[in-house]
């Protein structure tokens, strides 16, 4: 919170440099490829974690009392490829919810992000051949690396 403030950050400063250090580097490219297995109807927490460390404020975003967040990583590309071993559209809640593409998609878009592809492969590998699904996932993965 201290960083919201104009200060530098109190504590474990080894922590912070290693955090920064996270940081420059991935804010060192252009374009991002995120390939996200479904985990527990989520995205698998070292995911989590990693975007725990570089969402820092003055790095990955901007705080203005009245305006709200501004995401600093504007003019980048990113791309996603979802899978999952049962959850998919047009399944019954049973099968389970999508935590997966909103969450990811809500911090690219926070973050700054603005140029998101999404790819997904989501066959019922429990009833359902996965071929059709890997080659409709092939094919727009192919498509997406056309404009990327």
């Amino acid at each position: 919170m201290a960083v919201f403030a104009g200060a530098d950050p109190e504590g474990d400063q080894a922590a912070w440099r290693a955090a920064r250090t996270t940081f420059e580097r991935f804010a060192a490219a252009d374009q991002y490829m995120f390939s996200v297995p479904m985990w527990n109807a989520g995205i698998p927490y070292i995911l989590k974690q990693f975007i725990d460390v570089v969402s820092q404020p003055g790095m990955v975003f901007s705080f203005d009392p009245e305006l709200g967040y501004t995401g600093l990583l504007t003019g980048r590309k990113a791309a996603v490829v979802y899978t999952s071993a049962v959850y998919g559209l047009g399944r019954p809640p049973s099968f389970g919810a999508d935590f997966q593409a909103p969450y990811l998609r809500d911090w690219l878009n926070w973050a700054g992000m603005a140029d998101v592809t999404e790819i997904a492969f989501r066959p019922n590998l429990a009833t359902a051949d996965a071929e059709t699904g890997r080659q409709a996932a092939h094919a727009a993965a192919r498509d997406a690396a056309k404009i990327f």
